[in-house]
């Protein structure tokens, strides 16, 4: 079987003549071209991207192919604009993680129009793509959940108290699918009251200034779920500025649990700042996009979706043979 790269070079040469030189001589020449994946992201201020392009970078570097990265810092439109120009100069893969996964369809449908295979990493989107390699950000959610009411329950002796959601940004699949699972637990408990669920924008100052106001409305908060560790790091800041912040085990302490497991996140685990992380694996899931382009490049088919699971890591377990099995990717930067 050929491989996406071959295919639509030999239409190419095809259509341009080269069958009367030989497309098997042609052939050949292409296939000592080296490979070319664009990556696209939304994002590469959150730690958590830093790990995913590390994965890129090291697992393109491996096999010898090109990386070619753009960044769309936020803007939708602006992803769609550089998938373009990733196709316009000519890449032979395009791996995208979602600002929007409904905005990026036209963006994967020119990819498609192309003959250029589409990967989306670590999030899903709402067209055809080749491979689909992203967490079950429902079950992330629930996980979430469910660790909060643990804490409540351990604290309270029942399932009760006041919670605060920091959400993620909207439209972001990831940031959805995590309220979702989230409130699918917490809604199961009426003694749970969720006193405030904001969009924090995946962000730490944003989070900041969004928890400081929940903060000054809500004189008793028992516990935050902040859907990322960029904002566990601003919720834990408002915390302080507002003389809230107790350390981990003292009574006052507010539970906060995050989500990715980023160095910060991670060293506040460590310290006893913030109680747990819900991890995610940057690094191992990029390189599992370059795995899967490898194997089309063999002729090979991947698998459609390949599902990562996440990791709770908490002070408790952080040293365990369970986490060093997973891989506390932030120690890996």
């Amino acid at each position: 079987m050929e491989s996406p790269r071959m295919k639509r070079w030999i239409a190419a040469a095809t259509a341009a003549g080269c069958v009367t030189l030989g497309l098997t001589a042609c052939a050949s020449d292409a296939e000592d071209d080296q490979v070319t994946i664009g990556y696209s992201t939304y994002t590469l201020s959150n730690p958590f991207f830093a790990g995913m392009v590390k994965g890129f970078e090291d697992s393109a570097a491996g096999y010898g192919y090109e990386l070619i990265t753009s960044n769309a810092n936020g803007d939708a439109a602006q992803q769609v604009t550089d998938i373009q120009n990733l196709i316009t100069r000519g890449v032979d893969y395009i791996v995208l993680t979602p600002a929007d996964g409904r905005a990026v369809a036209p963006a994967i449908a020119a990819a498609d129009n192309a003959g250029i295979p589409v990967i989306s990493v670590p999030d899903r989107v709402e067209a055809d793509v080749d491979v689909t390699i992203a967490m079950d950000e429902v079950e992330t959610g629930r996980q979430a959940g469910e660790y909060v009411v643990e804490q409540l329950e351990a604290r309270n002796g029942s399932a009760a108290g006041k919670v605060v959601h920091i959400e993620g940004i909207s439209g972001i699949p990831s940031a959805e699918s995590r309220r979702q699972g989230f409130r699918e637990v917490i809604d199961q408990h009426p003694g749970i009251e969720v006193v405030a669920s904001q969009d924090g924008g995946y962000d730490t100052d944003q989070s900041y200034e969004v928890m400081v106001d929940i903060l000054q409305a809500n004189p008793v908060i028992d516990a935050v779920f902040a859907t990322n560790d960029a904002e566990a790091i601003g919720v834990t800041a408002a915390l302080r500025s507002q003389n809230r912040y107790f350390p981990v085990g003292h009574p006052e302490h507010v539970v906060l649990l995050g989500a990715d497991g980023s160095e910060p996140a991670i060293a506040d685990i460590r310290n006893g700042v913030q109680d747990a992380t819900l991890s995610l694996q940057p690094i191992k899931t990029a390189a599992a996009a370059v795995d899967a382009i490898r194997a089309m490049e063999d002729g090979q088919t991947p698998d459609a979706e390949i599902v990562w699971p996440t990791q709770l890591i908490t002070r408790d377990n952080i040293d365990s043979p369970e986490v060093e099995e997973y891989g506390i990717w932030a120690d890996q930067l």
